[in-house]
């Protein structure tokens, strides 16, 4: 049996697990905030979610108890996630949003200064088509 100390040790290693687990459901759910995906892309992501949470939680258990899982690491686990989930998770997601409004904001500048010369170059050959436009000539009565 393990010891005191070292039940602690999983115990803390799990929740910290845990808080890192609604890290990444904080990820999934900006994606899918920013994207809206159909159902199909819904289920994927889903699947995709509980693949990477199984993976992490196999190797946080593997790593910090070698494999043994008893109900303490998954109490840890829980308590992390639902810790994050009452504390940080809305701080963070809005702190997301916030960055990628920038950065979608950066973005839209950045692609109106690559697209001024040809919004430019459009304008300038918008107002000499006129000058050479066959419709004037084809509006005079034939004689």
């Amino acid at each position: 049996m393990p010891s005191t100390v070292n039940q602690a040790y999983v115990f803390l290693a799990t929740v910290y697990a845990g808080f890192v687990m609604g890290f990444i459901y904080d990820l999934f759910r900006m994606i899918r905030h920013i994207t809206k995906p159909g159902k199909f892309i819904t289920a994927v992501l889903d699947l995709l979610f509980w693949v990477i949470m199984g993976l992490l939680a196999f190797a946080v258990i593997f790593y910090v108890n070698y494999g043994e899982v008893r109900i303490y690491t998954i109490i840890g686990l829980a308590m992390g996630w639902a810790l994050y989930a009452l504390t940080l998770s809305p701080v963070i997601f809005r702190v997301m949003l916030f960055i990628y409004k920038g950065i979608s904001w950066v973005w839209a500048q950045a692609v109106k200064v690559m697209l001024w010369p040809f919004r430019l170059a459009g304008r300038v050959i918008g107002r000499l088509l006129p000058k050479f436009s066959l419709k004037k000539d084809a509006e005079k009565p034939v004689e």
